[in-house]
């Protein structure tokens, strides 16, 4: 009987060896092991377990042309930023249940990230009504429970089942289109994402989130996800235009006011080492601790997702088109070397189809702070806005690659400092701008103190500048960017 329960006791402390082992896995780290995990009984089948991590930038940028910040015409700028600010908590207080929520801060600047009433100072004024950069609102990024029908482990041999099957409800990260759609933002390869890997953010869903149901597990090599959501009402009036048959008509824009459901899956193929998949966060980068190579695809789908106007009247009858998005991706994260040396390769490339009807196109960028057209000038424009503004998200096509090479550790003769150059390269075309194509690219660095747990990343990105319907030229920003996760 003592035999048993002392087996008994080893097979949940591997468990949760297994499950926190997921800070290990995905911070790169080798000396940073249970973190802050609170274990609720001797045997480590109930625990807490906290994440929090912080992300802050310095950032100067060649503007757009024809800009003004704060009504003052600038060709340039310089700002720090709190990126993101998370707290998550995850908690198993039995084999079969697990919950999990984030709350957290983004986009905190001088002059944007605010929330309302944030001080006299700080927010509106005579010029401005918005909000700027004072007392940023913390809201819930997520939010969820999960179910588990049958384990990845079986609970009493503890061997790997041939196919798992977890259900879970709540707001939520287990969305499909790609794997860098369910990425995680502590531990991203070069600094931040491309922005349209989460092609919905933030119109119908909530940081790449929504509400709704989600199936996830493995089937052999294969890891699955797949949900059906309630997407985020967004009811944007369609193109106002005077003219008769402008093209502007044919503009689709967010409007999903008949309330269709979505649904959106991914599926990876693991060829080596299986990821964990506790929680949806996916990793851009092992730092040279795993062996890794997928091949994903993936969709998401919305009847009567977006809306064009037959004509300019306000009795104009609307013309309703689904959202439709597929994705195919590979990621490989290769070690060599040997132990001692432990070079890393890190690749990954995704192709995007869009359809989100005819010429739909969203333009955006990261922490565009309160910028808008320069008095007296008389210059070109960039088409997509001003500040750092660019052309995103639309129906059309994307193509987006990155590589990254982890440096040996003989080089700085140290285990824990590791140096790691990156590049990036993306590819867009846009049905509203016809066969032109649009390109950025940038080029960095991490220097790992301690895997992702300290790290500083630095890198300098283009934007495309959009006149007469094609890139004109391009504009640049430098970035330096400090991160601690716990």
């Amino acid at each position: 009987m003592k035999t048993k329960q002392y087996i008994r006791k080893i097979s949940f402390s591997v468990i949760l060896a297994l499950t926190i082992g997921i800070a290990y896995g995905q911070g790169g780290s080798p000396s940073y092991t249970d973190g802050l995990t609170i274990k609720l009984d001797s045997t480590g089948q109930k625990y807490v377990r906290f994440l929090v991590w912080t992300d802050f930038r310095a950032r100067y940028s060649e503007l757009n042309p024809g800009t003004a910040v704060n009504g003052i015409a600038k060709d340039n700028i310089l700002d720090f930023s709190v990126r993101q600010f998370r707290f998550a908590l995850y908690s198993q207080l039995s084999q079969r249940y697990l919950v999990l929520g984030t709350i957290g801060i983004d986009n905190q600047s001088f002059s944007s990230g605010g929330s309302a009433g944030g001080g006299n100072t700080g927010n509106g004024g005579a010029t401005f009504n918005g909000t700027l950069g004072k007392k940023p609102s913390l809201y819930v990024h997520e939010l969820w429970n999960e179910y588990t029908i049958v384990p990845d482990n079986d609970f009493a041999t503890h061997k790997r089942n041939f196919a798992s099957l977890y259900i879970g409800t709540g707001l939520h990260y287990w969305v499909g289109i790609s794997r860098m759609s369910s990425l995680s933002s502590f531990n991203f390869l070069a600094i931040d994402a491309p922005i349209y890997n989460w092609p919905l953010i933030d119109n119908s869903d909530q940081l790449g989130r929504q509400v709704g149901i989600y199936l996830k597990g493995v089937i052999g090599p294969v890891t699955y996800r797949w949900a059906v959501n309630k997407p985020f009402t967004v009811i944007t009036p369609a193109v106002a235009y005077a003219k008769p048959n402008a093209p502007e008509l044919n503009y689709a824009v967010d409007n999903n006011a008949n309330g269709n459901l979505s649904t959106t899956g991914y599926a990876a193929w693991q060829f080596f080492d299986k990821e964990n998949t506790l929680v949806p966060y996916t990793t851009g980068t092992y730092v040279g601790t795993k062996k890794v190579l997928n091949i994903g695809v993936g969709y998401y789908y919305t009847g009567k997702g977006t809306t064009t106007q037959v004509n300019n009247t306000a009795t104009s009858p609307l013309i309703n088109h689904n959202i439709s998005i597929w994705a195919a991706d590979v990621f490989a994260d290769l070690p060599f070397g040997g132990k001692r040396q432990n070079w890393a390769f890190t690749g990954y490339s995704v192709y995007y189809h869009d359809d989100f009807g005819p010429n739909y196109l969203r333009n955006g960028s990261i922490m565009n702070e309160n910028v808008g057209p320069a008095q007296n000038y008389t210059g070109v424009v960039s088409q997509a806005g001003y500040g750092n503004v660019a052309p995103i998200i639309g129906t059309g096509s994307s193509w987006f690659t990155q590589v990254g090479l982890l440096l040996p550790k003989t080089l700085l003769k140290t285990d824990v400092v590791r140096l790691q150059p990156f590049a990036e390269y993306s590819l867009q075309q846009f049905e509203r701008y016809g066969s032109s194509k649009f390109t950025w690219w940038s080029a960095g660095g991490n220097v790992y103190l301690d895997g992702h747990h300290a790290k500083i990343s630095f890198k300098y990105q283009t934007r495309p500048i959009v006149v007469n319907n094609q890139q004109a030229f391009s504009k640049g920003s430098y970035v330096i960017a400090t991160q601690v996760f716990l």
